[in-house]
């Protein structure tokens, strides 16, 4: 399946195309507080972060992957990012997210998340959703957790260039 466009109250879930690449880098990638718990690192050039978009984009169609960008309804501006990606240790889909800094504590990573997931139980018709987050990312745990995800115990994951380790909780929902 294609990804498809998500609405909620205040945002649209669009898909992610490599012409976000300025608005991307300059609005979160860059930031060390954004991507201080994040499987990537801050991007350091925009080279960066057009080849995360191109492996985006060439992921379009993939039925394990679904990547979205978060705009804002009523500025249009890109404030985040997020997915669903099925992970086959755990044998269900994974969700994650991040959203720039400025928009913290408002609200807008849990709608943007909640989105995520009802696409995963009801179009992709799954039962369980899996996430984690670091042990030291209490509001993303908050997050998961006012969605209705239970904690299962910790666990670990790495950055993708294994050059950093996170303690992390695990996370499960169950429709």
């Amino acid at each position: 399946m294609t990804t498809p466009t998500l609405k909620t109250e205040r945002i649209i879930l669009r898909p992610l195309k490599l012409s976000d690449a300025k608005e991307v880098f300059k609005n979160w990638a860059t930031n060390p507080n954004v991507a201080k718990y994040m499987r990537w690192n801050t991007h350091q050039s925009i080279d960066e972060t057009i080849e995360f978009l191109t492996s985006v984009e060439e992921r379009i169609n993939d039925d394990k992957n679904y990547d979205w960008g978060f705009t804002l309804k009523e500025t249009g501006e890109l404030i985040g990012s997020g997915g669903a990606y099925y992970n086959d240790n755990e044998g269900m889909f994974e969700i994650g997210y991040c959203i720039m800094e400025e928009q913290w504590n408002k609200g807008l990573t849990t709608e943007a998340a909640k989105a995520m997931v009802d696409f995963v139980i009801n179009k992709l018709q799954q039962t369980e959703v899996y996430a984690n987050c670091a042990w030291e990312n209490i509001n993303s745990g908050k997050i998961l957790e006012k969605l209705g995800f239970a904690y299962t115990g910790d666990g670990e994951y790495k950055s993708f260039d294994e050059k950093r380790t996170f303690k992390s909780r695990n996370y499960h929902l169950t429709k």
